[in-house]
């Protein structure tokens, strides 16, 4: 098996490390937008703070302040326009995953010419240009900034798609915790159920599991099964709050392959009809779906079910584990509560078939009867 380990970011970690924003972009170009969302950054002063710091370094700056969640195609080519029409040179994402996506996908269209969704329909390569993107993570969840690869919701036909291009590498990532602590409980939540799949996934769907690959993930899951609840319960614990950023910033990287090991994120897949037809929070969506998923593969995958119960949960059973960890961290809740229609399971479940083609590198043959029974599962 031939591995190949491509980590064009550089990686900014720690408390204060915000600071840097204005150093760092200065060497990369002088006009700039800044991307986020309409009203967090703005409330939380973050966004005053990096265009201080920009401004310092005498950048020119203009702010594109539309992203929502679940980022929208649309959006993103409103704000590729902008990019093409103004000239950038560098795009910022500041935010969470919502916004890190829509600056990569502005990234994509920008440097393309084209609008967003023809890149996620197409698998054209695009020369590597500009801009250049510099993200900012506020949440601990994605893991956006350590990948090329964006989720974005076609609001026309709610499909949620996947884009990745090379040219939406951040060249930098500042990671400062800090910028975690103004988080509320419930999408700090959210986020690290994002974390713990985006990490279990691979780990319990892989075929040929390795060594390392399973060491790196196993210690990256105990981070966020002991340090999620700390930070709910103590939100100011910068420490903990450090401790999942960690986690976040390596659970989407190259680094968790380290050591040749395989799976795929079919779990992500399965949920992307949700948030995409029902606007619900990603980590909503996942925490619904997950011990359903897990109990899915519980013949197929019975091996790394235990070793996920011995290896990270201290030898307690894999799936009564999750769902005890759900269940202290307020995010036990079920497809129902979020409002997803008993009557739609089937056709959400052709629509995860359809948008999401890794799927079939599940361990057992999914198609829409088979997704739609972990739908109902978790319903």
């Amino acid at each position: 098996m031939i591995t190949t380990f491509h980590v064009p970011t550089k990686i900014i970690f720690g408390v204060g490390s915000f600071a840097q924003l204005g150093e760092e972009t200065i060497a990369i170009g002088q006009k700039v937008m800044l991307v986020t969302g309409r009203y967090a950054m703005r409330a939380s002063g973050f966004l005053d703070r990096a265009l201080a710091d920009l401004s310092r370094q005498g950048l020119e700056t203009i702010v594109f302040d539309k992203v929502e969640p679940n980022p929208r195609s649309h959006t993103v080519d409103e704000g590729a326009f902008w990019v093409r029409q103004q000239k950038i040179e560098v795009v910022i994402a500041l935010g969470g995953g919502s916004v890190m996506d829509a600056a990569k996908g502005i990234v994509i269209s920008a440097n393309g010419g084209k609008p967003i969704w023809h890149y996620i329909q197409s698998p054209e390569k695009i020369d590597i240009g500009l801009p250049k993107l510099i993200t900012v993570p506020t949440v601990a969840a994605s893991g956006s900034e350590s990948n090329c690869g964006a989720v974005l919701t076609n609001w026309e036909t709610h499909d949620k798609c996947v884009a990745s291009n090379y040219c939406a590498f951040p060249v930098v990532s500042i990671v400062d915790p800090e910028l975690t602590i103004t988080l509320p409980a419930k999408p700090t939540a959210q986020g690290g159920v994002d974390i713990f799949c985006h990490l279990v996934e691979p780990y319990i769907t892989a075929a040929k599991p390795q060594p390392l690959t399973d060491g790196i993930v196993e210690t990256c899951l105990r981070l966020v099964v002991k340090y999620l609840p700390l930070v709910l319960c103590n939100p100011d614990d910068i420490e903990a709050r450090s401790q999942l950023s960690w986690a976040s910033t390596l659970a989407c990287s190259a680094f968790a392959n380290l050591g040749g090991g395989d799976g795929a994120m079919t779990m992500h897949g399965i949920e992307h009809p949700l948030s995409g037809f029902y606007d619900i929070a990603h980590g909503d969506g996942l925490a619904a779906l997950l011990t359903a998923w897990l109990s899915s593969l519980a013949t197929e995958r019975q091996d790394r079910i235990r070793k996920l119960g011995s290896g990270v949960f201290g030898g307690q059973e894999g799936i009564g584990a999750v769902k005890n960890w759900l269940a202290e961290c307020g995010m036990d809740h079920r497809l129902r509560d979020l409002g997803v229609e008993k009557e739609r399971l089937f056709s959400l479940g052709q629509n995860a078939i359809d948008t999401a083609p890794w799927l079939q590198f599940h361990p057992k043959k999914l198609d829409a009867t088979a997704v739609s029974a972990i739908y109902e599962e978790a319903w």
